[in-house]
């Protein structure tokens, strides 16, 4: 007799409790999604010279998710280094990847090491991040400048560098003579003295011809 009873009060209490189990809410952990991705970045770590960019290659992987992976970046310290992602959403299938492209710009940044967090975020999956680590560094220096392989400079002992000797010994050095006060003299010009001797000449013998020819014409003058 105590069996069945036993029995009927067990099925009345699955059947008063049934319904709130049916019913009960399921709990936070329980949503949890068993898919997901991974993410890395190739190189993690570069040296680029301040003004100049580079890039660097994202892969998400897929762990069993089917669906659009989000990526983001942020630097610190922000100070002129800029990274952003090339396209900053990818398509991912189960048991694939995909690649974006992770750009660093350099053009403003001041020199030192800078750290980019790039986070990837997708529904139904926990949201993965890598650090890549950036040092930048100034212009290279300019290389010295060798010194020219040319002659000694004048006045320096050399066999490619004979100059000439400026001591003289008892005389003048060689040059072309000047003459004394050219210019406030009058030069002596022979040729002017005999035309203008010429000149005086004939003068004379034309008036002794003229003075012949007058007594010539009137001889009673010259009796007279």
């Amino acid at each position: 007799m105590r069996l069945p009873l036993i029995i009927l009060v067990s099925l009345a209490i699955l059947a008063t409790t049934l319904p709130a189990l049916v019913t009960a809410p399921t709990p936070n952990n329980a949503q949890t999604s068993l898919v997901g991705f991974s993410l890395s970045v190739t190189p993690d770590t570069m040296t680029i010279q301040n003004g100049s960019s580079t890039n660097a290659a994202i892969i998400v992987t897929s762990q069993g998710l089917n669906g659009p992976v989000t990526l983001r970046t942020s630097v610190s310290p922000s100070s002129g280094l800029q990274a952003v992602t090339d396209p900053s959403s990818v398509m991912v299938l189960p048991g694939g990847n995909a690649a974006s492209t992770l750009e660093i710009n350099a053009s403003s940044a001041q020199i030192g090491e800078y750290k980019i967090n790039v986070t990837g975020s997708a529904i139904l999956a926990l949201s993965q991040s890598y650090i890549v680590t950036v040092r930048v560094t100034g212009p290279p220096s300019q290389p010295s400048a060798s010194p020219p392989s040319s002659s000694p400079p004048p006045g320096t002992s050399g066999s490619n560098n004979k100059q000439p000797s400026t001591t003289t010994s008892g005389s003048n050095p060689k040059g072309p003579s000047i003459p004394k006060g050219q210019g406030s003299q009058p030069a002596f010009d022979p040729a002017g003295v005999i035309v203008a001797g010429n000149l005086l000449a004939a003068v004379g013998t034309i008036g002794a011809i003229a003075s012949m020819y007058r007594k010539r014409s009137n001889p009673s003058h010259a009796s007279s």
